[in-house]
């Protein structure tokens, strides 16, 4: 007796609500929608949201090629949540904030501050220049793009220091934009390959807005809310 020959068809049609299997030989139509609720608790939102704007900074930040995407997150993990909504995210909204890894490595760290220098701006460090022993320093410089505008972007760059003032004995930066609040810095020191661990000192404040609760709410109202 000749076997029948069939087409086993084996899909899932989400526009149409409906999954198709064939299970024993019989084709078998189920309904793919679920009637539970979709969760997002309050300590889930912070993570998506803080996951969605350190992708964000990743990419600004890698132009700089002194840490890779794994060690940036890891540290990128204490960073605040900032609420941004559905929209901002979807345009890109990058916003500078305190405490942006930019390098990270095994040479002693850097302790680093915003301060003055005999009245003008400068980027203060712990290091005094008998401990560099030959190493060689590069400022990374992050620029919030925009600020005031659409779309907040931002932009990261890095050029080796050739000169330095001293402040207390120990190694300082002068310079106006110090105490320019679009602005974000670290001082990274490097030796071949390798480089200290720093993350980024500001003046800005433009960021604090969207740590509010009323951001919060703006933002976890445009996600369809939040679930207990």
């Amino acid at each position: 007796m000749k076997r029948k020959q069939g087409i086993l068809v084996n899909a899932r049609l989400p526009k149409a609500g409906v999954t198709i299997y064939t299970k024993n030989g019989r084709t078998i139509i189920r309904t793919a929608i679920s009637n539970q609720p979709k969760r997002c608790t309050l300590s889930q939102f912070n993570m998506r949201e803080r996951l969605s704007h350190n992708r964000r900074l990743w990419i600004a930040v890698r132009a700089t090629g002194l840490i890779d995407y794994r060690r940036f997150c890891s540290l990128a993990a204490k960073l605040p949540a900032l609420y941004l909504t559905q929209g901002e995210h979807y345009d890109g909204y990058t916003l500078l904030l305190p405490g942006i890894p930019v390098s990270c490595g095994t040479l002693p760290d850097i302790g680093q501050r915003l301060g003055s220098v005999d009245g003008r701006p400068a980027l203060l460090t712990d290091l005094a220049p008998s401990f560099l022993d030959g190493d060689r320093l590069t400022l990374v410089v992050l620029e919030q793009v925009n600020p005031s505008g659409r779309q907040p972007r931002l932009a990261a760059s890095a050029a080796d220091v050739t000169g330095w003032t001293l402040h207390d004995g120990c190694v300082a930066l002068v310079d106006d934009r110090f105490s320019d609040d679009r602005y974000g810095w670290a001082l990274v020191r490097r030796r071949r390959q390798l480089c200290s661990t720093q993350t980024a000192v500001t003046a800005a404040t433009a960021y604090r807005q969207y740590l509010t609760s009323e951001a919060l709410e703006r933002a976890a109202a445009s996600y369809g809310g939040l679930t207990a």
